[in-house]
């Protein structure tokens, strides 16, 4: 249901040409498309042979279809169809079903921005556990400096709170939601 209303909102917004629909990236992808053909790029089929197999024979059944090339190699998927009968967002639709990729699609997706945040903070935690032999980690640190300014604060009756380290400890909250 939610790949219906994501094609159906898809569509709406690119005017119903199907220039503005380019697939899921990292699910399918559409790598070229021309009136009556399109070649998409699906991850789960590279070195898939069994896969590529399945999705070809699926696909061969529907009468809208004139051909289906699946290549294990590279991960693509090659259909000619019927444009008259048939649109570009209903065979991508197809495509995720028969392949399974509903669940995949729903997730909601990462940046790599955010992926690569994840890692540098995974990768100091990792070193502040091991310099200090397992006794802190990250959160400890960032825990242990924000009681000790708090603590700080109170005793020198300073309206203190750096902004900057604000912003630091947001940025790291943020991170460690999932």
């Amino acid at each position: 249901m939610h790949i219906l209303a994501g094609i159906i909102l898809t569509r709406l917004l690119s005017g119903n040409n199907n220039k503005g629909f380019k697939g899921f990236i990292g699910v399918i992808e559409i790598r070229h498309f021309l009136s009556g053909r399109v070649r998409f790029f699906v991850p789960v089929l590279k070195n898939e042979p069994e896969k590529c197999q399945q999705i070809k024979n699926h696909l061969e059944k529907a009468s809208q279809l004139k051909s289906v090339v699946a290549n294990p190699i590279t991960g693509s998927l090659l259909i000619e169809f019927d444009n008259e009968k048939i649109d570009i967002e209903t065979i991508t639709g197809v495509v995720v079903k028969i392949l399974g990729l509903e669940e995949t699609i729903s997730k909601t997706p990462k940046s790599l921005v955010t992926k690569e945040l994840k890692s540098i903070f995974k990768s100091m935690n990792t070193g502040i556990y091991e310099y200090t032999k397992g006794m802190m980690d990250l959160n400890s640190v960032i825990t242990t400096s924000f009681l000790s300014l708090g603590i700080y604060a109170l005793i020198s009756k300073r309206n203190f709170m750096p902004s900057g380290l604000s912003l630091l400890y947001w940025t790291y909250m943020n991170m460690q939601g999932d």
